[in-house]
């Protein structure tokens, strides 16, 4: 049986519970103390990444001004989660990351290290000051008995609009504020399901002026060959070359992502028919569920509450 651990995204902090699914596991206490080590002395910034855990305000936690710590927070999870996997699971052949999740992935592959990851993050978000004020991210659904069709996406293409689509039935839309209120009007006419994501327009062109005021500095952070397989979600490959790792990183908010067709990809060239959830949230628990493939889902908290 061949194993791929996908790691969530930005959301992975929405829900109280999520926030403390993961708050007592040693190794991941060990990851947030490290990344506030590192912003303090690499950054002069001093947080407390376990009080926003323990905080009950989830527009607090996703205010603009603090969404770089609360992407700190998750991958610091994420990454601890999978420290303590290790010491009781073998390795899976695949990690699979979801926007925000390919921190976590491309640190839990041995591409990047840790804190130069935390630390690349918490810069980048410097240079995007007044990305909430273009646009905003919110995510789309529809039932199976009413799936979206060539005719919606060519609408979302003409309104310029930029689509993630995660399986056949659950969108991520970027796009500027006009341009979002035409998809709520169209979402009324066709009986969608909107909730909304972050407040800036992630996943979609109009994030790439503020990518590309950052890349030759975020090109010169190291970045080394994967010592497990990557496989990403936006451009549905394997990634190898530590060049391409760090470009696609990179654009990662600028570009949309094909989730299932990654998942669909894995499955049938790459034999893959266990998918664990590494959270903290259950966001691609339930999406996994959408895709009518023959796979095992299992989650990371299940895994760890057999090692206790």
């Amino acid at each position: 049986m061949k194993t791929a651990f996908v790691f969530p995204g930005l959301n992975g902090l929405l829900r109280q519970k999520d926030r403390e699914r993961y708050l007592k596991l040693p190794h991941v206490i060990k990851r947030l103390e490290q990344a506030q080590t590192a912003l303090l002395r690499e950054l002069n910034l001093k947080t407390d990444l376990m009080g926003m855990l323990k905080q009950r305000n989830t527009d607090e936690i996703y205010r603009i001004d603090n969404i770089s710590l609360a992407a700190v927070v998750i991958s610091a999870i994420q990454v601890g989660v999978v420290d303590h996997l290790r010491e009781h699971f073998p390795n899976p052949e695949w990690m699979v990351g979801v926007s925000l999740g390919d921190i976590a992935r491309t640190v839990s592959a041995g591409a990047y290290d840790f804190e130069v990851a935390v630390v690349s993050h918490v810069r980048f978000t410097y240079k995007i000051d007044g990305i909430d004020k273009l646009g905003g991210n919110i995510g789309v659904a529809t039932t199976l008995a009413r799936p979206f069709t060539t005719e919606d996406f060519d609408w979302f293409e003409s309104m310029g609009v930029d689509v993630s689509i995660l399986t056949s039935r659950f969108l991520n839309v970027g796009a500027l504020f006009k341009s979002l209120e035409l998809v709520r009007e169209r979402a009324r006419e066709r009986g969608w399901r909107i909730m909304p994501i972050i407040d800036y327009p992630a996943h979609s062109r109009y994030i790439l002026p503020y990518v590309d005021a950052s890349r030759d500095e975020f090109m010169n952070v190291q970045t080394m060959k994967p010592l497990i397989p990557i496989f990403s979600t936006i451009s549905c490959k394997s990634l190898t070359d530590p060049k391409e790792i760090k470009t696609e990183f990179l654009e990662t908010i600028t570009r949309t992502i094909h989730f299932e067709q990654a998942i669909t990809k894995l499955y049938n060239e790459h034999g893959v028919t266990r998918f664990v959830n590494i959270g903290p949230c259950k966001s691609l628990y339930t999406l996994l569920r959408d895709i009518s493939l023959d796979f095992d889902i299992v989650d990371a908290e299940d895994l760890l509450a057999t090692t206790k």
